[in-house]
């Protein structure tokens, strides 16, 4: 996103915010009443606006961790009258968001959202029937037992991502995105046509993107002034509505198209060798006599878009942090391959059914998923009715967001949470289930724990163990052959990933480049 239009995201509407100001404080001196118990403690406001100009826009999770240390596991803040409630341990987040789950399972509503037309996102929609309807098509397709029969679609472009990888040295990033979308785009609408999904790829990217800058608790102003959205588009500064205006329309063609491409396609069923997701729904559409086609039809559509948009950029970012990490622990990369070479013997690829004999591996992408947290923190709920939760009031319509990457990098639980140590989780070469699943924090809480948990469970580790079967991955070198020390850094949005980084892809012999033939 360019500076101009970062520029424009931010605080630039000092008439029209005074103006809602007003309104908002006036409102809330007709309704407020007293209440016995106190909030949560948090930093002290402002008048009005509250802690709206504290909320961190850098890297969120480490300023809420270290407010944790002043204010403790369970924070309050207001954003102009809206309640944050910020959880910074598991035992408060599994108290509230699981235990309490049919009173905290719904989610915020976002003005961004509706002006990028996504209402028809079931992740982000209230917790009621549609939801569950939605949600329950979903599960059908990529549950724990249907998620693995995808893996044959995995292992094809796994093959051509390691070639890309091989013969494109420097991009690791672009390679990776290409590889996840195309995987999602077979695993959901079944179709293998490379341009055909890399411009359905790029309208993913292009909206994916728009949601996870504008959708962070106090950075679009419009999200608290959602009269904003109504400002003309010729005022100065209105550089944000067309940003959202072109993803809404990208949005609107990736959740129709492939869609009916994909039920003119199934008109001949030969053409799909392969499961897909919209391929099972469309079997169970019935007849189009039937009244509750169109909205069985509607589901299908929406599951299907959601199917593609919603894992491409985890396991993206997934994947990209656990290349940093073989990039940082070299000895961890060298024994990850000790032990596929172990399994192969070195003159073969890994196959899904080898996974179970790849603890190591495993270890590592649990510990690359704890380590660097993909979705931080998480993605809010909604509480939908006043509360008291450890002698505090919880009012209704607060948002519920847990700190997952505090959770994730607790001391009691995790010794020398910042050190990256797959050991933790094995013990005489096998997992050891004492220890924290960092999926229990990494893939949400209660009823919105993500649906695609599985498949992404499956996909990453076979990823590793391919890519580290013929890869040595290593710190780029400069014109003179020096290495080029390994900076990271990451973004601070919904769903965070590191910025790109230098670093080597290369065969680790020529038998191993042999693989790839």
């Amino acid at each position: 996103m360019d500076s101009t239009l970062w520029v424009d995201l931010q605080w630039k509407w000092p008439i029209a915010a005074g103006l809602a100001i007003g309104v908002l404080a006036a409102n809330r001196v007709l309704t407020s009443k007293r209440k016995r118990l106190p909030l949560p403690p948090g930093p002290t406001g402002l008048p009005v606006v509250g802690n709206l100009f504290h909320l961190p826009q850098a890297k969120p999770w480490l300023v809420y961790n270290d407010w944790a240390k002043q204010y403790g596991d369970v924070m309050y803040v207001n954003a102009m009258g809206q309640g944050i409630i910020v959880l910074n341990t598991l035992p408060a987040v599994l108290a509230l968001m699981d235990k309490r789950a049919v009173n905290n399972s719904d989610r915020g509503d976002l003005t961004t959202f509706d002006m990028l037309d996504f209402r028809y996102a079931f992740s982000f929609m209230q917790y009621g029937n549609r939801w569950r309807v939605h949600r329950r098509a979903f599960h059908q397709f990529l549950n724990q037992n249907q998620a693995p029969t995808y893996l044959p679609i995995v292992e094809e472009e796994c093959l051509i991502y390691l070639r890309n990888l091989a013969r494109n040295q420097g991009h690791l990033f672009k390679d990776t995105r290409t590889y996840f979308g195309t995987v999602l785009m077979r695993v959901s609408y079944g179709v293998s046509d490379f341009e055909y999904n890399k411009q359905l790829i790029e309208d993913g990217e292009a909206v994916v993107e728009r949601f996870m800058v504008t959708t962070v608790p106090g950075r679009m102003l419009v999200n608290v002034f959602p009269i904003l959205r109504y400002v003309p588009d010729w005022f100065p500064g209105t550089a944000w509505k067309k940003y959202l205006k072109e993803g809404a329309v990208i949005n609107r063609r990736l959740r129709a198209r492939p869609y009916y491409d994909a039920k003119a396609r199934l008109a001949n069923p030969e053409k799909d060798k392969y499961p897909s997701m919209v391929k099972g729904l469309i079997e169970r559409l019935g007849s189009e006599d039937d009244p509750e086609y169109e909205d069985r039809e509607t589901v299908a559509m929406n599951v299907s878009a959601m199917s593609f948009l919603a894992g491409a950029d985890t396991t993206f970012s997934a994947t990209i942090s656990l290349v940093a990490a073989m990039l940082k622990h070299p000895e961890v990369q060298r024994k990850a391959q000790t032990e596929i070479d172990a399994v192969t013997g070195g003159d073969r690829l890994p196959v899904p059914e080898d996974m179970a004999d790849l603890p190591y591996v495993e270890a590592i992408v649990k510990e690359a998923m704890r380590w660097f947290t993909v979705a931080p923190m998480g993605v809010p709920h909604q509480s939908t009715e006043d509360e008291e939760f450890n002698g505090y009031f919880i009012p209704k319509k607060s948002l519920i967001v847990p700190n997952s990457w505090a959770i994730l990098h607790d001391p009691e639980v995790y010794e020398d949470p910042h050190e990256f140590k797959p050991e933790r989780f094995l013990k005489d070469g096998k997992i050891h289930h004492s220890v924290l699943d960092p999926g229990v924090a990494a893939f949400g809480f209660g009823r919105r724990i993500c649906p695609g948990r599985h498949l992404s469970n499956a996909v990453l580790p076979f990823t590793m163990a391919c890519m580290l079967s013929v890869f040595d991955i290593r710190p780029a070198k400069d014109k003179n052959g020096n290495e080029i020390p390994v900076v990271l850094d990451q973004t601070s949005d919904v769903v965070t990933s590191f910025k790109p980084y230098q670093c080597e892809i290369t065969p680790r012999s020529t038998k191993h480049a042999a693989l790839l033939a």
